[in-house]
């Protein structure tokens, strides 16, 4: 369940947020939604690929931390064992909202800040404060409320990525005969990639028009991030002798 709330230094000038980053608290996910500003250090670290969003119609940038729903084989003994924490991850519990403001006497949208209450990683006894005594916004809300802005401008980012993609047909879907070596396997469906064979075949006004767009870095990061995969792989190996010994 989850409560999401404007967040108010009034309401709020007692929260905390402890992340720890166990299953059951709040992090337990398989998969992620990261943004292309995010791709070049993201492919450091984790295997990345499309998968669409049944919504919007849309190609997304994901990032995969498991195999199976809940999965989440980053968590580790009440860390995140990675150097980078992706922006829809790290912002937890905080999310974006949208309040009407009026703006040269215009009605708008506008965002802002909310709060999951029901999230585990918010206390009043625990962790970072979110505001100062006196009201004012404490480091970690402001370094939490500039990533929120991050994700509000990858959003905006991701329909003509996705759309580009799509009309110069360089998507293709991918299943993954998993087998692991206590000899079980699974197979995983439903993510996309790149085509390299049509990428390849692209002419040169067609990769300067990815360029251009900025939209090329992010395929290569992408590619770039699949020998990862083979490094979540043996992830699952060590929990899955770990939880036989």
């Amino acid at each position: 369940m989850t409560n999401h709330v404007l967040l108010d230094n009034v309401s709020h000038k007692n929260l905390r947020v402890k992340p720890t980053f166990r299953p059951g608290h709040g992090y337990d996910s398989n998969i992620a939604r990261v943004f292309p500003d995010e791709l070049l250090v993201l492919q450091n670290e984790y295997p990345l690929f499309l998968f669409k969003n049944r919504e919007t119609g849309h190609f997304e940038p994901v990032a995969l931390f498991g195999f199976s729903d809940r999965e989440n084989l980053y968590l580790h003994e009440g860390r995140w064992d990675a150097d980078y924490l992706p922006h829809s991850v790290e912002r937890q519990p905080l999310l974006i909202g949208f309040q009407e403001q009026t703006v040269d006497g215009v009605p708008t949208q506008e965002p802002v800040v909310h709060i999951d209450l029901d999230h585990p990683s918010v206390s009043e006894s625990e962790g970072m404060p979110l505001f100062l005594p006196h009201g004012g916004e404490s480091e970690w809300l402001e370094r939490m409320t500039s990533i929120l802005m991050a994700i509000h401008e990858g959003h905006k980012a991701i329909p003509p990525f996705s759309q580009t993609l799509v009309g110069m047909e360089l998507i293709e879907s991918v299943s993954l005969d998993l087998k692991f070596e206590d000899g079980s396997s699974q197979l995983l469906k439903g993510l996309h990639t790149i085509d390299e064979t049509r990428l390849a075949a692209l002419n040169g006004a067609a990769l300067e028009s990815l360029h251009k767009d900025g939209f090329l870095h992010a395929i290569y990061m992408m590619l770039a991030s699949q020998p990862n995969l083979e490094k979540l792989i043996q992830r699952k190996n060590r929990a899955l002798m770990a939880a036989a010994s």
